[in-house]
């Protein structure tokens, strides 16, 4: 697990452990775990998913950036979220 951080300019969407989150980048899908090398990408709008105590929670982000440093301490910047469902 490691430590997910969703903000966006009014207020901060997420701020927990997850196991993984899966988004779109400017390059394709990008999936995070722990461990995962350090990285900064921009990413694209779209669905993200969430991983949490084995289930899958789903959103709908912004284009902005994810930054993931060496303590797999990953944090989306975006311009909008907001919870959605699976489809």
């Amino acid at each position: 697990m490691f430590k997910l951080k969703v903000v966006t300019p009014h207020k901060t969407f997420y701020d927990e452990i997850a196991e993984m989150v899966i988004f779109k980048t400017i390059v394709g899908d990008r999936a995070i775990l722990r461990g995962h090398v350090p990285i900064v990408t921009g990413i694209k709008e779209g669905k993200m998913k969430i991983k949490k105590d084995g289930k899958f929670m789903y959103a709908e982000i912004g284009n902005g950036f994810v930054t993931v440093d060496s303590n797999s301490e990953t944090v989306i910047v975006t311009e909008k979220a907001e919870w959605g469902t699976e489809e």
